[in-house]
């Protein structure tokens, strides 16, 4: 079930509080919550990991955007829309490139409108 932005970012600073490695997924999360995004996206965690998606319904249910920590300054991307993991999208980014990251992938499939002037 989808969790508010405001209760994701907490379990992310729960965790960076006591000591694990993820400021990365915090500094994301805080910004998704802050940004337009928010509200047109829907969230849940597994273990450590951020699962995305463009509906309110279970992650397992339909094609999803998962966003791992890899605990040395990066964050994994992968878009899990296909069983055949050769076949998924799949990107690496330092922690504080990780929102732009996101903002890429978001532009890339179409998920919002773009800011960016058309010409």
């Amino acid at each position: 079930m989808p969790k508010p932005w405001k209760d994701i970012a907490a379990f992310y600073r729960d965790l960076v509080s006591r000591g694990m490695p993820i400021q990365g997924m915090l500094h994301l999360t805080e910004q998704i919550e802050a940004s337009r995004y928010a509200r047109g996206i829907f969230a849940e965690t597994s273990m450590h990991d951020l699962c995305v998606m463009q509906t309110d319904g279970a992650f397992w249910e339909g094609p999803y955007l998962r966003i791992s920590p890899r605990f040395d300054g990066t964050v994994e991307f992968r878009y899990v829309d296909t069983q055949l993991s050769a076949r998924q999208w799949h990107r690496v980014a330092k922690d504080e490139d990780a929102f732009a990251r996101l903002i890429g992938f978001f532009d890339q499939l179409h998920w919002f409108p773009s800011d960016r002037p058309t010409s």
